[in-house]
């Protein structure tokens, strides 16, 4: 069974995700690309490919009510999402959106910063989508992106995607190799100064994620994803087989307190 190669996910599996992706891994790493760009109170940021709107939430609390925050995002499931969560009194109000990354909706020089987590490697034309973030930022404004480190630097979504492919299928894995269909720095720095972008800065962030008990995580987290269906479609013997698979492969990361496993991402920021 063919999934989704870029993420778009129904309402209720945008839910899942909110709820089982965002508080273990994504927003851990949403929360670091934000407080790496920088941001100033005051500032008005645009986040593109918001997806629930993690980093938006999180850039909100740093700009504050001075600030101006827009989510962007084409999955309709995911913006519905994110504008149900209520925001924070202390936080700037946050606009949300179904649009386009290859044609914002906003004016030229409308936004200080441009936010782009875990987003990129999913659109096939990045450099437009880099293009349009330059056009709607003012004159010296920044971005900052987030794409994985190579998959092999990440040891939890490697033994998950082999898991998969060899008990499910290649096409089930196939929505969560496409995540780490950008990952060379030298790749991500050209298509960074082929849409005029300066100064152009990356970095690897390494955290060290405390997952809950993997046999009962595993398959939530795969219920957050376009594998769900042909998971679910496989059967329980197939299901059993990829979390028994992890569990094992995974059995170093131990504590005596839970799991531990490192996640390595690129940051990347550059200047108009």
């Amino acid at each position: 069974m063919s999934t989704s190669t870029e993420w778009q996910l129904a309402h209720e599996a945008a839910e899942r995700y909110e709820t089982i992706l965002v508080p273990a891994i994504l927003g851990p790493f949403a929360r670091a690309l934000v407080d790496w760009s920088n941001l100033h109170p005051g500032e008005t940021v645009v986040d593109v490919g918001c997806g629930t709107g993690t980093a938006a939430r999180y850039a909100a609390e740093r700009v504050g009510p001075a600030g101006r925050v827009i989510g962007v995002d084409i999955n309709a499931g995911m913006i519905g999402v994110a504008g149900s969560i209520p925001p924070s009194p202390e936080s700037a109000p946050v606009e949300w959106y179904e649009n386009s990354a290859y044609q914002l909706f906003l004016d030229d020089n409308a936004a200080g910063v441009a936010l782009c987590a875990q987003t990129l490697q999913f659109l096939a034309d990045r450099g437009q989508a880099l293009s349009e973030m330059y056009r709607v930022l003012q004159p010296a404004g920044r971005v900052a992106v987030s794409l994985w480190c190579a998959i092999e630097e990440n040891p939890y979504f490697q033994v998950l995607l082999e898991a998969v492919a060899r008990h499910v299928g290649p096409d089930t894995a196939a929505g969560l190799g496409t995540a780490f269909g950008l990952t060379s720095a030298e790749e991500i720095q050209t298509l960074m100064a082929g849409a005029h972008f300066q100064n152009i800065v990356t970095t690897v962030m390494q955290l060290d994620l405390a997952l809950p008990e993997l046999a009962a995580f595993v398959p939530r987290h795969i219920s957050a994803t376009p594998m769900s269906a042909g998971y679910v479609a496989a059967g329980a013997a197939a299901q059993q087989a990829v979390v028994d698979e992890i569990v094992v492969q995974l059995a170093e990361y131990q504590t005596g307190q839970g799991v531990q496993i490192p996640f390595r991402s690129h940051l990347a920021m550059a200047v108009k």
